[in-house]
């Protein structure tokens, strides 16, 4: 029995790190098909491991102690919403179960697995060196594109930005996962005695630190720049760093700060050559006269304009309004606008049109009579922006503020159990202040508060209180061991930085953090192994959970491999996999297939994914119930327009195509008599959210849309209200 127990958890080590390096490659926030190949993996393996520790009669594998309670109580919670039916998304929720409950698989390994130092500094060694990964794609990207056909092939998030994003497709998370790593390859460089080995933690860590700083994540590289200067610290104090490398380093720092301060001060003309050049102002006054003046070298061949100047103001809102501009042709000289910001400006952004790519310079940009800088000679602009741009103005800043009132909104009507997978997406366009885009909600406990309701919450925070007593604990155990103290030392700080910075951020929306995290977890609560009650039902019905996960998982990548006739992911296969029921109904329709099942896709589709291509849908399936009006058919969607809110409240378009889609659809219904009370409704449902649809609409600050266009737009939603409002007076007259 032993033996066969030690070869599965050989082979349990094995899957272990294999999944970290898989999550290095396949890396992305959204499920797609390789995440699902490493959920499908974890998901079986767990259960295979499972099944055959019971059979050799192995005690206590899934709950060792109050840590695994926490975590198995968080795994419930993320079922909770769809038992009761409260999820918001279906598809959103089954595959947050199915991720989450993979995470939990490789939680359990390790926690069974890894429990001597030789195997953890495997673990650390295996992270290292796989983070290699996204940091070659990462540079990759940024100049020869050598991967792209493989990136393609495995399908990477393709986002195009200035920062070094990697496969992660967001910079700030790329910058947390390599703090972390930098972290532990600190510790590995300090234990290793063998020189060798040390150049190549100490080449990391130089690449990993500029890399961290490409990403322009200055919250990381604050809390990263902490931790380098407390282990130097303990190092001087324990005399491990001699005083040439103590000096060496005090004039390197020294000699940044010097080049630093001289370089922010060197500038050179800012040459146009393409057609659209944009300079962005910050640190902006609102309700503030300013005086823009541009010593300018513009050289043309035409005798008409052939360049602009003009200054936009944009709002916290993202509305624009350009509140300067001057036009010009070859020009040497100095060029002048003065304009006034209003109360709500966020920055100002200098867009230069060169409308027939010729040659226009700028040779220097005063504001107010004090020199700006567009353009440094001897120092990137990415540079300068990371060690001035941060402060509480930052849109950055407040955005996160409006989302997370957005978030505490959703919390408030969803705290209990939560709304399932997917909350935030679903729902924030109806509670937002203004109109945005934004797909997380950029807090983690935000989004397991919202998603998974207080049961979540407390879970996840015992989850953390009780990590951080056992590393203590384990810390302070292992301090007569200096290496095995800096491993446990540098994963406890590592998970730290992440576990902080998900705070304003959406790191744990990336499985590879989920399970590196929970990993780690399970490995600073090694020791922890203290309870004794008996504990086999619950593990068997845990078990038993697994087996639906993993039939789950399996599905879940088969229907993403399969297509059906209309080229999307087949439900059939895995029915919770809804959102694609819309291009089904598009295909039919731009096909002309007379279907009788086209209202019963559409119904299904607005039931369990509601706020997705709502007007398409809608007009669809009036225009298919017109054609054949039956009584259950209309009631379902008068129903559906009274009870489903708008996507976003603050979408002019939708709004207006809504209105105009429920006044056809009463003209035609007008045609039967039997229908006239039908009828009735639906133009009262038009009625009653005109004002408030109308204010909406106004209200371009907000909207983003340009004043003038706001009030054509208003005129033509008028007009449909006057319509409906006429039409059911006549109705009310004939009756």
């Amino acid at each position: 029995m032993e033996k066969k127990q030690e070869k599965i958890n050989q082979i349990g080590f094995i899957v272990i790190l294999a999944t970290i390096v898989l999550l290095n490659i396949f890396i992305g926030s959204n499920i797609k098909q390789p995440i699902w190949l490493i959920q499908v993996i974890l998901s079986i393996f767990i259960l295979i491991y499972l099944i055959i520790s019971k059979i050799n009669k192995k005690q206590n594998i899934i709950i060792k102690s109050k840590i695994d309670i926490a975590v198995i109580l968080f795994m419930i919670s993320t079922i909770l919403p769809l038992v009761f039916g409260k999820q918001v998304s279906l598809d959103g929720t089954i595959n947050f179960i199915l991720k989450y409950w993979s995470v939990f698989g490789l939680y359990i390994l390790v926690r069974n697995i890894v429990t001597d130092h030789k195997k953890i500094k495997i673990i650390i060694n295996t992270v290292i060196g796989a983070s290699i990964i996204p940091i070659i794609f990462g540079y990759d990207k940024l100049t020869l594109n050598i991967f792209e056909p493989f990136l393609d092939f495995i399908g990477a998030v393709k986002i195009e930005d200035i920062r070094m994003i990697s496969t992660f497709g967001y910079a700030n998370t790329f910058a947390a996962y390599l703090g972390l790593t930098t972290t532990l390859a600190i510790s590995e460089f300090l234990n290793s005695e063998n020189k060798k080995i040390k150049i190549l933690y100490a080449i990391y860590i130089v690449i990993a630190s500029i890399t961290i700083a490409l990403t322009q994540s200055k919250f990381v590289l604050a809390l990263l720049a902490v931790i380098i200067l407390i282990f130097i610290i303990k190092g001087i104090v324990q005399k491990r760093i001699s005083k040439k490398w103590i000096i060496a380093g005090i004039i390197a720092i020294i000699a940044f700060f010097i080049y630093f301060f001289i370089a922010i001060q060197i500038d050179k003309p800012l040459e146009i050559t393409e057609e659209d050049h944009t300079c962005v102002i910050r640190g902006i006054e609102s309700n503030t006269d300013y005086k823009f003046e541009f010593d300018i070298d513009a050289k043309s061949d035409k005798t008409y304009d052939t360049f602009e100047i003009n200054i936009v103001e944009v709002t916290r809102y993202f509305s624009e309004k350009t509140i300067g501009r001057i036009s010009f042709s070859n020009f040497t000289g100095t060029k002048t606008i003065n304009v006034e910001t209003n109360e709500e400006i966020d920055h100002i952004e200098i867009r230069i049109k060169n409308k027939l790519e010729q040659n226009i310079t700028i040779n220097e940009l005063k504001i107010n009579g004090s020199k700006y800088i567009l353009e440094y000679k001897i120092i990137p602009e990415e540079a300068v922006r990371i060690f001035t741009t941060f402060n509480f103005k930052n849109s950055s800043v407040w955005q996160r503020a409006d989302y997370w009132r957005a978030g505490l909104k959703i919390a408030k009507e969803n705290w209990l159990i939560g709304a399932g997978g997917n909350t935030w997406r679903t729902l924030y366009g109806q509670v937002q202040d203004y109109l945005y885009y934004a797909k997380e909600v950029h807090c983690y406990v935000l989004e397991v508060l919202m998603s998974f309701g207080i049961i979540g919450l407390m879970s996840y925070i015992f989850i953390i209180a009780i990590t951080i007593q056992n590393g203590m604990e384990l810390l302070k155990n292992s301090k007569q061991n200096t290496k095995i103290y800096r491993n446990i030392l540098a994963i406890f700080i590592g998970i730290s930085i992440i576990t902080i910075h998900s705070l304003m951020d959406f790191d744990m929306s990336y499985l590879i953090i989920e399970m590196v995290i929970y990993m780690f977890i399970a490995i600073i609560n090694k020791e922890d192994q203290n309870l004794k009650i008996n504990t086999n039902i619950l593990e068997i019905i845990i078990t038993a959970i697994f087996v639906i996960i993993s039939i789950g998982n399996i599905l879940g990548f088969i229907a993403d491999l399969v297509e059906d006739e209309t080229g999307i992911t087949s439900n059939r296969i895995a029915p919770w996999i809804s959102r694609y029921q819309y291009n089904r109904i598009i295909y039919i329709e731009n096909n002309q297939i007379q279907d009788e099942n086209k209202i019963k896709y559409i119904k299904q589709y607005i039931k369990n994914e509601p706020y997705n291509y709502q007007n398409i849908m809608y007009e669809i399936m009036s225009n298919q119930i017109a054609k054949d009006p039956k009584t259950e058919d209309i009631d379902y969607l008068i129903n559906v327009w009274k009870t489903i809110p708008k996507e976003r409240k603050y979408e002019i378009s939708p709004i207006q195509k809504r209105a105009e889609i429920m006044l056809e659809f009463a003209e035609k219904l007008i045609e039967k008599p039997e229908q006239t009370n039908r009828t009735k409704e639906i133009l009262e449902i038009i009625q009653e959210e005109y004002e408030p649809n109308r204010e909406i609409i106004l209200d371009y600050r907000k909207n983003r849309e340009v004043e003038s266009i706001t009030k054509f737009k208003e005129e033509y939603y008028t007009n449909v209200y006057k319509k409906a409002t006429e039409m059911y007076k006549n109705i009310e007259n004939k009756q």
